[in-house]
């Protein structure tokens, strides 16, 4: 992809990940911990349209500027965030790339999992200890399942509307 244009899709996609950040953050949560990661919808569009490195960069940024904006840079939230959305975008860059490959609902679901187990990882690193974090561990992965799955499903419908290339071919139309 030409470099301006790609520029300019990264930065669409940042963009929309970060309104989407927006709209959940204002949403009612029963736990202040305890999130869709609607946001994750750009991450899993652009790995599967322009590729694993993208997907990365706009995790990063997509975090990053949040973090600015709430004023959570830097601290035990940016380093969750963080941590949560990088091994949310390598877990599905790597099963991404199995053949055949996983549907949409499959790398979000395994996203949302990783996402998961990466931000207890660092709340047992830094608060609680691996009995404390193992605690939360069913109410992580049981909501891990059910955002995957509304994340993965509208992910789809945004892959089979978007008149974006394809990577691994422009005319494949997105396995749900």
């Amino acid at each position: 992809m030409a470099g301006t244009s790609r520029i300019a899709r990264l930065g669409m996609f940042v963009a929309a990940a970060l309104v989407l950040y927006g709209v959940e953050a204002a949403l009612p949560s029963l736990f202040p911990f305890l999130r869709l990661g609607l946001a994750n919808i750009a991450t899993l569009v652009v790995l599967l349209t322009m590729g694993f490195a993208d997907a990365v960069i706009v995790t990063i940024l997509r975090v990053t500027i949040a973090s600015l904006i709430v004023g959570t840079f830097a601290g035990p939230g940016y380093a969750l965030a963080m941590a949560g959305g990088l091994s949310a975008a390598a877990a599905m860059g790597v099963f991404s790339r199995l053949s055949p490959p996983l549907g949409v609902v499959g790398l979000s679901l395994i996203g949302a999992a990783c996402h998961n187990l990466a931000q207890l990882g660092v709340v047992a690193g830094l608060y609680t200890g691996p009995a404390g974090a193992a605690v939360l561990l069913p109410m992580a992965l049981v909501v891990s399942a059910a955002a995957g799955l509304a994340t993965g499903i509208v992910a789809f419908f945004v892959l089979e509307k978007l008149p974006l290339p394809r990577q691994n071919g422009a005319s494949r139309r997105p396995a749900l």
